[in-house]
């Protein structure tokens, strides 16, 4: 009488290792991109009106706005979002000529500091170039990445080992003699690994695109960054103002931005109180 057992046969050794290795590092990128996006703070800017000055502070649906008007000129300010995250914050600014002559006005009339210390501007041009530089960037990496990990799935979907063991026992008459041993079977599937290559190249393509139409809303936020413009009498022009390298992620209390703005002769001082708003 012989009696076999055998087990299923199974995947062994280097492609599940290697597929292993691709899961896991995904699964930490994507671990990582949620935490970075989970955890943000988020920041509001509170105007503070001057009491030394003329100025009027004014709400519409939560936001305020600071503005100061003379026989020369008017000048308006607001937070341009309700909340805003802790770096790049970004006001709206106005300015109407009020003179008799035709004045020249942009970022270069406007100063702006953080904590007392100096902060740069962006204009448009330097935006536009930062969006195009950081979406390559991340381009270049994601193709990397995803090249790296459609090799690695290719490789392992094409070449992949099956292992089956079994043993037994024969009874003769000399009592009972046992057996077991496996057979180890490798299999090349070109065709799986290109259709397995081809998905995550196909997913690599998709991500890219995705930060290309990022890009593009980034772009066109930007185009509302005030640019040069000559402001003829009576006429008004207004325009975003964004603050590079700004400003620190952690606030803390008393933090103030400060805009200090020169038109038609006269610099005017526009403040807003940092403050952190607490999830619950």
């Amino acid at each position: 009488m012989i009696a076999v057992s055998s087990a299923l046969p199974r995947k062994s050794g280097k492609s599940l290792s290697q597929q292993g290795a691709v899961a896991r590092n995904t699964c930490c990128l994507v671990a990582l991109a949620v935490l970075v996006s989970g955890c943000s703070t988020t920041i509001a800017y509170t105007p503070r009106a001057n009491p030394e000055t003329q100025q009027t502070l004014k709400y519409t649906d939560g936001v305020g706005t600071l503005s100061e008007k003379d026989e020369a000129r008017e000048l308006f300010v607001y937070s341009r979002f309700k909340t805003q995250g802790p770096t790049q914050p970004t006001f709206t600014i106005g300015y109407a000529n009020n003179t008799a002559e035709p004045v020249n006005f942009s970022t270069d009339n406007i100063k702006a500091y953080f904590r007392g210390a100096p902060v740069q501007i962006y204009t448009y041009t330097e935006r536009i170039a930062e969006i195009q530089s950081e979406k390559q960037a991340k381009q270049v990496a994601l193709a990397i990445i995803g090249g790296l990990a459609a090799g690695a799935a290719a490789y392992g979907a094409s070449r992949q080992t099956y292992r089956s063991n079994y043993s037994g026992a024969v009874v003769g008459r000399r009592g009972v003699t046992t057996f077991a041993g496996s057979n180890t079977v490798r299999v090349y599937d070109p065709v799986a690994g290109m259709l397995a290559g081809a998905a995550v190249g196909g997913a690599t393509v998709l991500g890219i695109r995705q930060i290309e139409y990022n890009a593009e809303n980034q772009e066109q936020s930007a185009n509302s960054i005030l640019q040069l413009n000559t402001v003829e009498p009576l006429q008004m022009v207004t325009g975003d103002l964004v603050l590079k390298n700004c400003c620190d992620p952690y606030p803390q209390p008393n933090d103030l931005v400060r805009l200090e703005v020169t038109a038609s002769g006269k610099t005017s001082v526009f403040e807003f109180a940092r403050t952190q708003i607490k999830s619950r």
